[in-house]
């Protein structure tokens, strides 16, 4: 029976494994045929999958207009998220990139009207930006009275942000100052950065996780050999390739002892995103009705065993026992692979300190002296 968890503190109770709706949009995952992406639908919230996670870009709406005629079908209403894009569609923004160029407040509230008449809806409950960087926290203000302004019209419920995969502090001011709701971060075996890098703040502050890409694009499926290619244009292509493909696959070998537990990678993996009580449910992407019974069995059945989740740890941290590479800068390096890797960082110059001349070496030794008496009459007073 799938277990459910708060989402932060916004009051929407979810399911532990939820739907990731990117692959059924039919764009970046290879061909996709639309019946295998509603019977996947139907049989993920029979199993009683309650989020649903999408996208205005998934598609250009396909994705969004397959889940609305979907819960039409139904009659029922899960909780919903779907996602704005940058308006200049650029995903990874230099810095200096100002934050009008790409979510200026009416480029926000005109996107969101697209996506609730995709859906089907008169109120999408999370409504998040598809990107971020950490330079935008200071530019927020007239974005952020755009999404009130949302909330108070009964358009969204909850704000939150689709952090970059190698970016997940990026909106760390928003927590403390309380303008997000939650925050959907790529977090797998294959990179656990967040663990140290979000989750006390977003416990601290009540901000709910979304944990994206579980199963790293397929690899902690198990189901990779040295034989796997993808074709068209699956994204994966360019990732799992080469050496790309082949430290993946060391990696995954140093995993088998999940199996010694009696349950595939796969539930493994997504079974160890949940045992972190910071995430509030786990996204692993759905196309078909298989896909989606096996997933929602990660939400089912016992949690991983506490020594099973810090061993997996270790792993990560020792780079799962393999070479450490060093590299100029960590660009370009996927967030999969990113253990494996240290930038070179420059060395600080350290600034040569100037003789201090005999006549300011007396000022300054009457400046301490002066200090202390005022310290010595304020203590008898």
């Amino acid at each position: 029976m799938m277990r459910y968890r708060w989402l932060g503190n916004t009051g929407l109770r979810v399911s532990e494994v939820g739907f990731g709706a990117w692959a059924i949009g039919g764009a970046w995952w290879g061909p996709q045929d639309d019946s295998d992406s509603r019977l996947a639908l139907h049989q993920a919230l029979d199993l009683g999958c309650n989020f649903i996670d999408t996208a205005w870009v998934y598609g250009n709406g396909h994705s969004e207009k397959l889940i609305g005629s979907v819960l039409k079908e139904r009659g029922e209403r899960p909780v919903i998220a779907t996602k704005v894009p940058p308006q200049n569609w650029q995903w990874d923004n230099p810095p200096g990139t100002p934050l009008a160029e790409a979510f200026p407040p009416g480029w926000v509230e005109a996107k969101t009207g697209e996506s609730l008449r995709h859906l089907g809806v008169d109120c999408v409950d999370v409504l998040q930006l598809h990107t971020w960087h950490s330079d935008w926290n200071a530019q927020a203000g007239p974005l952020l009275d755009a999404v009130s302004r949302l909330k108070r019209d009964g358009k969204i419920r909850a704000f939150g942000i689709s952090l970059r995969d190698k970016g997940p502090e990026e909106a760390n001011d928003l927590i403390r100052w309380r303008q997000v709701d939650s925050l959907q971060i790529f977090f797998n075996l294959f990179y656990q950065d967040p663990l140290w890098k979000v989750f006390p703040l977003a416990r601290q502050y009540g901000v709910g996780v979304i944990a994206r890409v579980p199963l790293a694009f397929g690899a902690l499926s198990g189901k990779f050999t040295l034989k796997t290619r993808f074709y068209g244009d699956d994204h994966r292509r360019n990732l799992y390739t080469g050496e790309g493909l082949t430290t993946t696959l060391k990696k995954v070998d140093q995993l088998k002892f999940f199996a010694a537990r009696g349950m595939s990678l796969a539930e493994a993996a997504v079974k160890w995103t949940l045992a972190y009580p910071e995430v509030s449910t786990s996204i692993p992407g759905i196309r078909n009705p298989r896909q989606a019974r096996l997933n929602c069995e990660a939400g089912e059945g016992s949690p991983l065993a506490r020594g099973a989740v810090q061993k997996a740890e270790k792993l990560y941290r020792a780079n799962f026992g393999l070479p450490i590479r060093r590299v100029a800068t960590e660009e370009g390096v996927p967030a999969v692979l990113l253990s494996g890797v240290r930038a070179a960082v420059a060395p600080e110059k350290k600034t040569a300190q100037k003789p201090i001349k005999k006549g300011r070496r007396k000022t300054a030794l009457k400046v301490k002296k002066a200090a202390k008496k005022t310290k010595h009459r304020k203590k008898r007073k």
